[in-house]
Parts: C-alpha cells; sequence; structure tokens
C-alpha cells in the first residue's frame, strides 16, 4: 500500500488578501510601486490566517509607545480586512 499524504487544499487567490512588504521607495513613486505589485513578492493570506494573526494581536500588550502606535495601526488594519474582505464579525468591534 502506498502511503498517502493530505495537502491542504489552496484556496484560490481571489479568497485571499496579498500582502506586499513595503519599499524605502519615496512616496512620489507610489505609481511605479503599483505598476510593480504584479512583480513584487509578497505573499496571500487566507481567513484562517487572517484570523490567527488578529487573534495574537488583540492577546498582546505593547510595551513601548512606539509599539503602541504601530500595535494600534495593525490592530484597525487587521479588523478592516476581516470585516470587510471576509465578512467576518468581529465581536467587541462596531464598524
Amino acid at each position: 500500500m502506498s502511503l498517502q499524504l493530505k495537502k491542504k487544499k489552496k484556496a484560490p487567490k481571489e479568497n485571499a488578501i496579498k500582502i506586499i512588504p513595503m519599499t524605502d521607495k519615496e512616496t512620489d513613486e507610489e505609481e511605479d510601486i503599483e505598476e510593480e505589485e504584479d512583480d513584487a513578492g509578497g505573499m496571500y493570506l487566507e481567513k484562517e490566517d487572517m484570523l490567527v494573526i488578529y487573534k495574537a494581536l488583540k492577546n498582546y500588550k505593547p510595551g513601548t509607545e512606539d509599539e503602541e502606535l504601530v500595535y494600534e495601526i495593525l490592530l484597525e488594519q487587521f479588523e478592516e480586512s476581516l470585516i470587510v474582505d471576509f465578512k467576518v464579525k468581529l465581536a467587541g468591534v462596531r464598524w
């Protein structure tokens, strides 16, 4: 008998969000960046991945003011993505 491993089925790219790392380019070159997005590196995050990261962020306690600012921005972006893109209802979030 052959040993068969079950592989996780990848969702179509329409059901995922592409995360593209920021570059050090100036903001006035934003048009160039938009044209390069197809060639830029990055990764796709599915709903379950986004929920895991969001839950970790919710439980995180920032230590410094700089961390708190980044924390608040990230938390808001993940909430927005989950609610708007994935239609997830989050407890305690009113959007």
